[in-house]
């Protein structure tokens, strides 16, 4: 085992990687594969013989990493993953290439998957990319069943051994969701918002009519409303109730007797501040 530190993003990055690969190959080749991790390097090539895939994290976490396959490892890959004949004079191609590059995208979701409880929500971007000179640390995963064997070294920069403490508090501002305020506590500069226009609608009733009643409305059409005519008419904040009322007359307009404020009118002030703020 390679001498990576418990508790650092580069260990707990290639257990969840280990465990992946072992999962995604035993499900899609139907057939119990077993992945080992160790420091040896002996299936390291030149760079023309290796395909690359940069494996690039989000979300605040720090630190890249790099998945790299023996061209004779990523043709049988290829073959496993199609349901060819393996045959080591084939041609790694790009159909070859595409389907082992399609197989190391689901290995790197399924590991942000299980990276979740300990680093919180990341995704990982996976492209092929050209063989780089590479600093940091390098493990070797060997996956294998009763027929075959192949090696995918993983590479860990040297970000990736910070302890995940330290990087879950890198990552507390987009993991955590944001903070609504109460209505005993508003932001210092809730003055500025005040003089914000917001469009309010009396809302008298409901009916529900058929595309065909709708095409026979003409002038002089009765539509009867689902609310009496004692019944409090609401006052909506966009789709919130925030109060209801008696319809008055105020010099030759309508206007709203307030009767009732509900308690939905704090959601919507915050919601209106959560909008604004952002």
């Amino acid at each position: 085992m390679p001498e990576l530190t418990p508790g650092t993003t580069a260990q707990v990055l290639t257990e969840a990687l280990r465990q992946a690969l072992a999962d995604a190959l035993s499900q899609t080749l139907s057939s119990t594969w077993n992945v080992q991790v160790s420091s040896d390097e002996a299936v390291s090539a030149s760079a023309a013989q290796l395909l690359c895939f940069a494996v690039l994290p989000s979300h605040g976490l720090q630190g890249n990493s790099l998945l790299q396959l023996r061209a004779a490892d990523a043709l049988l890959l290829a073959h496993k993953l199609q349901g060819e004949t393996p045959d080591p004079a084939a041609e790694l191609n790009d159909d070859r290439k595409k389907a082992v590059e399609k197989f190391m995208r689901g290995l790197a979701e399924s590991a942000a998957v299980a990276l979740k409880p300990q680093i919180g929500d990341v995704t990982f971007e996976v492209n092929q990319v050209e063989a780089p000179v590479w600093q940091g640390v390098t493990v070797v995963l060997t996956a294998s069943d009763t027929a075959a064997t192949f090696s995918l070294l993983l590479r860990l920069s040297a970000e990736m051994m910070t302890p995940i403490t330290a990087e879950k508090a890198a990552m507390a501002p987009e993991a955590t969701a944001p903070v609504v305020p109460d209505t005993q506590s508003v932001p210092d500069n809730l003055d500025l918002l005040m003089g914000i226009d917001l469009n309010l609608t009396l809302r008298f009733g409901e009916h529900t009519l058929t595309l065909r009643e709708i095409l026979d409305l003409s002038s002089g059409s009765v539509i009867e409303l689902d609310r009496r005519v004692q019944e409090p008419a609401d006052l909506l904040l966009g789709d919130k109730l925030i109060a209801r009322g008696e319809v008055v007359i105020v010099d030759g307009n309508y206007g709203l007797r307030i009767t009732e404020v509900s308690d939905p009118q704090h959601a919507a002030a915050r919601g209106v501040l959560n909008s604004a703020l952002r």
